[in-house]
């Protein structure tokens, strides 16, 4: 929301009737000289990390998995992985993908993180505003 609010902000500061002699996109803002350069350091400080979050959350990198990477240093093919526990209570061990929690009766936050990134995404596209 901070993101989307700095944006539209950036928006609308950006668009001028009559720029006389002034660089790039700058307006006139009779004073607030700070505004734009406060704005557009905000938008660099989160932006970047909003995006690449999301984008983490699409794919479901390595850094959202609910257990160790099975995957690394492994010389056998197919991958045999050690059951986390009794199979009423756990997953199976390679069923990491889009789950938040390898216990079948929690709750699977995951659905709502790919949501939010979505939105997140949408939301912070220039070409949607």
């Amino acid at each position: 929301m901070i993101a989307a609010i700095l944006l539209y902000y950036f928006y609308r500061s950006i668009h001028c009737e009559s720029c006389d002699s002034l660089e790039g996109l700058q307006t006139k803002n009779n004073g607030k000289q700070w505004g734009p350069l406060l704005v557009t350091f905000s938008l660099t400080v989160i932006y970047l990390p909003l995006s690449t979050m999301s984008i983490h959350v699409l794919v479901w990198s390595e850094e959202l998995w609910a257990v160790p990477n099975p995957y690394t240093n492994s010389t056998v093919f197919p991958l045999v992985v050690a059951p986390l526990g009794p199979p009423a209570e756990f997953r199976d061990p390679l069923d990491f993908c889009w789950t938040t929690t390898m216990k079948r009766n929690e709750v699977n936050f995951a659905p709502i993180s790919v949501i939010l990134s979505i939105i997140a995404l949408i939301a912070v596209s220039p070409q949607y505003i």
